[in-house]
């Protein structure tokens, strides 16, 4: 406790005067002529005592009643922070909150704009000499953050530079820059430290401390108690909390293109969900957008407070290509950052797919593969996203297999040796194969070669062929499930009848039991046998399908089911799904090159147009995978594989961290909770941080309490002083007449 006027504690010695004044004018008992006291004894030792209690309760409260308006006076404070800005040198970390909730407006502005300010503020209140630095929870990392300086001039030009940048689309981290400048500040010589952290206080912005508080909660105690420790707990932290007034606002949280598969002039949907972050309803529309073009919109939305909902919007494609698409919210609203969603569509991609037989007939009709050929290129247009090439059994020993996204190989005898490794390694490295069965799949040889390839050839052991038994009146099996959680089933499960009326009148048995991470796509009734099962291996995956794709042992390439079956699963393993390819701002993008020769150089084209050409090296990944970290802009990102064997296109979808929509706060006590063992204070207004520096200056003032209590104790003395003084007695009737109630008799 220090006194901002401590020559006023010298009045402290008032409260002596009580009791000299009481020790003087101790009343004394009224000496009156009485024939008796052998009565009154008793009541008088009574009221003595009752008397000498109350002149010594009076006496302490009017001798606390002095002393506590001596310490009123002399304006006592209570804190560890004070002479903050003044006296001696200080250390400062600033941490900026410009994440995407940051962008909210509040009150009329920018919220991030209110944070900026305050920066602003806590800058200029800083001395000659003090030390001070910058950190931001999201966006570019300049080399300039984190690091201190005593002449202010670097951090304020970093400010100025983040402020016109404004909010960002990332989410922000706000407890593990509380860790790190914590560390920084321990490690300073500065007498004064402490943390600024300029926030609106969303909950997901403070996990990084959670899960680091979880850690250190793990650590044995001893480095829990480590001098280090506490002294980076001592730091005091002030929150300036830049949460006031929202105005309402609508997220678009998710953005999902379902299609049977994505061709040109077949309808698509775009289902969106919008979540109303705010406690009023309200009533929005939404607008789809593809090559910049609108192309359609949604009913109007009616949201209650603080609920999602769910928008499908139908569109199709004109013509092939890649193509950029928005869903975005029409009009204003409260966060401008979360209004919109991209997302990519690849249709007519031309994706490379093998299809592996035995011998060529000379009657098309009477090869193996004559059904698939036509799933897979069901017309004869030159735009059609799969392009399938015809090879026999012995080409695959010269063919490069990375030359292909998907290999079908129907009805094949066990491969050599050389041959099944090739493919083993094509699979290793994110290559796709789809084993079909057929009378020339042997059981036992087929377990032979993916033994020797290592088992990354089959997803599960083969059992032998299954034959219709007479004696059970069974002539066939229909596929009784389909999981409708494979992407390749999604929109092929409803109705029923569309896959159960696919009939096999033999089929190959496989252990899946005995592999656990094999999965099952699609059963057999009966004892529920695999009809089609799938195995990641490595980087890629491999499939069989347990009936051959010609109309002896199955009915399958008649049904609806079999050309949309085949186009999906080819589109689901070439990477051909619409939003397969997305990020979150600020994430990191990452492209294997899956076993092929990596290129020399990967062309970047970012949402701002401005086309770069970055070499492959180690520090972008390696032969193995290109990373891209740039990604701080929302929209599409568009990357060429130069100079490789396969040169390709991949686009990325970049859109506001959905999280940051969140309305959920954390809370004045979970926050005090967290930084336990911390001084905390807390600022209100961001526009106007002079009483939290006048706060950190001169420490709490306890004056009003010690008035407050002095007031307090006059009422008691007052109540005290009435209740128990004796009354003044009236003055005894005079006896004017009297009547005797006997009449005397004469003597």
């Amino acid at each position: 406790m220090t006194f901002g006027a401590a020559a006023f504690l010298l009045a402290a010695l008032a409260a002596v005067i009580p009791p000299i004044l009481h020790m003087i004018n101790r009343r004394r008992a009224k000496q009156l002529p009485f024939s008796t006291l052998r009565f009154l004894r008793v009541s008088v030792q009574k009221t003595r005592r009752r008397r000498q209690l109350h002149d010594i309760l009076l006496m302490l409260l009017r001798m606390a009643v002095l002393i506590l308006i001596a310490f009123g006076l002399a304006r006592p404070t209570v804190s560890k922070l004070r002479n903050f800005f003044g006296g001696a040198d200080a250390a400062v970390a600033i941490i900026l909150d410009n994440s995407a909730s940051m962008a909210g407006i509040d009150e009329g502005r920018p919220r991030f704009e209110w944070a900026v300010n305050a920066a602003e503020q806590i800058l200029d209140e800083l001395g000659d000499g003090d030390q001070v630095s910058l950190w931001t929870t999201s966006g570019v990392r300049y080399p300039e953050l984190g690091t201190f300086d005593d002449g202010h001039d670097k951090v304020r030009q970093l400010l100025a530079q983040i402020g016109q940048a404004g909010a960002t689309y990332e989410r922000g981290d706000v407890g593990t820059l509380v860790h790190e400048a914590r560390r920084q500040l321990a490690a300073s010589t500065a007498a004064n430290r402490q943390i600024f952290i300029i926030t609106d206080n969303q909950a997901v912005a403070w996990q990084g401390l959670r899960q680091a508080d979880e850690t250190a909660d793990a650590t044995s105690s001893a480095e829990a108690d480590s001098e280090t420790s506490r002294k980076e707990r001592e730091i005091p932290i002030i929150i300036v909390d830049c949460l006031r007034t929202p105005k309402p606002n609508v997220a678009v949280r998710r953005v999902e293109i379902q299609t049977v598969i994505p061709v040109a002039g077949i309808p698509m949907k775009a289902v969106a969900e919008v979540f109303n972050t705010s406690s009023v309803p309200q009533q929005r529309l939404l607008e789809l957008y593809l090559d910049g073009n609108k192309i359609g919109s949604s009913p109007e939305l009616n949201l209650a407070p603080e609920t999602a909902a769910t928008v499908e919007i139908v569109f199709t494609v004109p013509r092939g290509g890649l193509h950029q698409g928005e869903v975005r919210l029409a009009g204003e609203d409260g966060n401008p950052h979360d209004d919109r969603r991209f997302f990519t569509i690849e249709v007519g991609a031309g994706i490379p797919v093998a299809i592996v037989c035995g011998e060529r007939h000379e009657i098309a009709y009477l090869n193996d593969s004559f059904y698939l050929e036509r799933a897979l290129q069901p017309v004869d247009a030159e735009d059609w996203a799969i392009k399938t090439v015809v090879l026999t059994a012995a080409d695959l020993a010269t063919e490069p297999a990375s030359n292909y996204r998907v290999i079908y190989l129907v009805n094949l005898p066990a491969l050599d040796a050389a041959v099944a490794q090739r493919l083993a390694d094509y699979v290793e490295h994110g290559g796709h194969l789809v084993w079909i069965a057929g009378p020339a799949v042997n059981a036992e040889e087929y377990n032979a070669m993916n033994a020797a390839a290592g088992g990354r050839l089959l997803p599960a052991p083969l059992l032998g062929i299954a034959a219709p038994d007479p004696s059970q009146e069974r002539d066939s099996w229909y596929v009784a499930s389909l999981d409708k959680q494979h992407p390749a089933a999604t929109h092929l499960v409803d109705p029923p009848s569309l896959y159960r009326s696919v009939l096999a009148y033999k089929y190959v048995k496989a252990d899946a039991a005995g592999v656990p991470d094999a999965k099952v796509i699609g059963r057999f009734d009966g004892d529920g046998d695999p009809w089609l099962m799938e195995r990641q291996v490595g980087e890629g995956s491999t499939l069989f399908l347990a009936t051959n794709v010609h109309v002896d042992w199955t009915n399958l390439p008649l049904r609806p089911i079999f050309v949309p079956l085949i186009a999906r699963l080819t589109f689901h393993l070439a990477g051909g799904e619409a939003t397969r390819f997305t990020a979150d701002a600020g994430g990191v993008i990452v492209l294997p090159f899956e076993g092929r020769i990596p290129p020399t150089a990967v062309e970047v084209l970012p949402p701002s147009g401005a086309l770069s050409r970055i070499q492959v090296s180690e520090k972008t990944g390696g032969t193995k995978e290109f990373r891209y970290d740039d990604t701080h802009q929302v929209g599409v990102y568009v990357f060429r594989l130069l100079e490789s064997v396969r040169p390709s296109q991949t686009a990325y979808a970049v859109n506001c961290d959905a999280d940051e929509a969140d309305p959920a706060v954390i809370s004045r006590e979970d926050l005090e909770k967290l930084l336990s063992g911390t001084p905390v204070i807390f600022a209100d207004n961001p526009e106007d941080l002079s009483g939290t520096f006048a706060l950190l200056r001169q420490g709490r003032s306890l004056s009003e309490w010690f008035l407050a209590a002095v007031l307090i104790g006059l009422i008691f003395e007052t109540f005290i002083s009435n209740r128990f003084s004796p009354k003044e007695e009236t003055s005894p009737k005079v006896l004017t007449a009297y009547r005797p109630t006997r009449r005397l008799s004469p003597v």
